[in-house]
């Protein structure tokens, strides 16, 4: 059975810092998934409601935070500059708060908007007043057939979701790449696109024959031991396979497709162990697009890196 964490921002007296990039378990976002567009509508629909006030609260400073919480403001908006949105889920605490489904939800009158109508046409009173933002969610990175490093092996990612895995290898916090240790570690939680979307997808094949396909905002290790977008990587640069090599990137594919995407976080949250393995390279876990954002350019396994790897001039 899965643990459930109860976040009652009304009536919490925390900081910002206190709420920033946290957001509910599995359970939570796979109750209430969107799309990456319905992600969109839904975050611009909860504060333009948040600033209307409609139920007229006072409390906040007149903006109503039972559909926006202003705490998670930065981090949404560093997502966005990222390429991807954050949208809000809801909790009843007149019903031992348990999930409340928002607009564009399934089973909901509003499933099939698109997050322009969520916007724009969803009436403030879809939520009733006592309805309150529990957490934000948000959208995965893989395609549903990449492998990610278990306890017995590697597994696709949309299998290791639908059968249940928590048993996730990630590196060791004293890991670098003079020493790459590993860690038997813990699946805190899946996420993954509600719907099939279409979406840019890059596919990175490399001289070793290697193949990895992400989103273009995904984190990838690199041979200087930081970590870069996706798309920030091209033909010549270097993936980093999981003994902490440099295997040359030979091409490069851009696609759309109709496809969801997955990701998956750890329990631990130091850097290091954040770091995962899949098709055999190493990847920024799911935390480094939430709480690890401004962490993406640190040198995390820089200590200890080969000269070989080493760029020139440092």
């Amino acid at each position: 059975m899965k643990k459930t964490i109860f976040a009652v921002i009304g009536s919490l007296a925390m900081s910002s810092s206190a709420f920033a990039a946290w957001a509910p378990n599995e359970y939570r976002c796979t109750f209430d998934q969107l799309t990456a567009n319905q992600a969109e509508g839904r975050q611009r629909w909860a504060k333009r409601w948040q600033q209307q006030n409609p139920y007229g609260i006072t409390m906040w400073g007149g903006l109503d935070h039972n559909y926006w919480h202003s705490s998670y403001t930065l981090e949404a908006n560093q997502a966005v500059s990222m390429g991807y949105w954050l949208y809000p889920v809801y909790v009843d605490p007149n019903n031992m708060y348990t999930p409340w489904k928002g607009p564009g939800a399934y089973g909901t009158a509003t499933a099939s908007y698109t997050g322009t109508q969520i916007q724009t046409s969803v009436p403030y009173n879809f939520k009733p007043a006592h309805i309150q933002m529990d957490g934000v969610c948000e959208p995965g990175c893989y395609t549903p057939d990449q492998k990610i490093l278990l306890s017995d092996g590697a597994m696709g990612i949309r299998e290791a979701l639908e059968s249940g895995r928590t048993d996730l290898v990630t590196l060791s916090p004293e890991a670098s790449f003079a020493s790459v240790e590993y860690l038997d570690n813990k699946v805190e939680r899946y996420t993954l696109d509600r719907d099939a979307t279409e979406q840019e997808i890059l596919t990175f094949r490399t001289r070793s024959g290697g193949e990895l396909r992400v989103t273009t905002e995904h984190p990838l290790v690199t041979p200087d031991g930081t970590l870069k977008r996706a798309r920030e990587i091209g033909v010549g640069d270097s993936l980093v396979d999981r003994h902490g090599k440099a295997d040359e990137i030979v091409s490069l594919d851009k696609k759309w497709e109709y496809t969801r995407a997955y990701n998956v976080r750890p329990v631990t949250k130091d850097l290091t162990s954040n770091i995962i393995v899949a098709q055999g390279y190493l990847n920024g876990s799911q935390r480094f697009q939430s709480e690890y954002v401004e962490e993406m350019n640190r040198m995390i396994l820089r200590d200890n890196v080969p000269e070989v790897l080493v760029p020139a001039g440092e």
